[in-house]
């Protein structure tokens, strides 16, 4: 069964300060995943892969086309829904792990964590037990759990963000070079959760820097630049 499926999507920035200049970045592209499924995008540098990834999101509005998620049990076009709505959805359906995080200042690293199970109704004991479960598996220790992670690394930063979409059960995950900032212990933690994430049904789109990553975990490989009609 699809969870997610795009169709003719399309995306353009208009550049105001360059006289309004048109810059095509996504042209008719089309594909779905399946429950179960980690599919990878891939591409050179400045093709599109995040852009498409944000576009699914929802964080860019897309010209053209459609994203259909499945949600409450049916497909909804995030393209045609209210922005109240794509809040509901992505709190419950689709999560997003970008390549930086960003997040409320000042706040600890559990409560951060938890926010999102407790947004999806899970009580407060439950949801800091599950926080701090994720944030162990993904060497996270104890002792920077109660601390904000604006101090952290870049790989800690990385593995808090992680940490956010895996300890759901969103059926849709949207991973941003989830490793790019891990050494190769952790970059292994990861890819044994995204394993256990498509074996507990879940639907994931990733772009990986690591090539050997894409041929270990993903089940496909989508190559932007041969999804374009024409050469930007």
């Amino acid at each position: 069964m699809n969870l997610l499926e795009v169709k003719d999507l399309r995306k353009t920035f208009t550049l105001h300060l360059r006289g309004g200049l048109q810059l095509a970045v996504l042209r008719n592209i089309s594909f779905s995943v399946a429950a179960g499924e980690c599919v990878a995008l891939v591409g050179p540098s400045g093709a599109g892969k995040s852009t498409l990834l944000r576009t699914i999101y929802g964080n860019y509005r897309a010209e053209s086309g459609s994203v259909t998620v499945m949600h409450d049990g049916e497909l909804v076009d995030l393209t045609r829904v209210p922005p109240q709505q794509l809040l509901v959805i992505r709190r419950h359906s689709i999560a997003y792990v970008s390549q930086f995080l960003r997040v409320i200042p000042r706040v600890s690293t559990r409560a951060i964590v938890a926010s999102v199970l407790k947004d999806q109704g899970v009580r407060s004991p439950d949801a800091d037990a599950r926080a701090e479960s994720i944030l162990l598996t993904l060497n996270l220790p104890l002792r920077l759990h109660g601390l904000p992670p604006a101090t952290f690394s870049g790989g800690e930063q990385q593995r808090v963000n992680l940490a956010r979409a895996l300890v759901t059960d969103h059926p849709v995950l949207l991973l941003d070079e989830p490793t790019a900032s891990l050494d190769a212990e952790n970059a292994a933690v990861v890819l044994s959760l995204i394993q256990d994430a498509k074996r507990a049904g879940r639907a994931i789109i990733s772009i990986f820097h690591d090539p050997d990553m894409t041929v270990r975990v993903a089940d496909r490989q989508i190559p932007i630049t041969s999804l374009t009609e024409n050469d930007r």
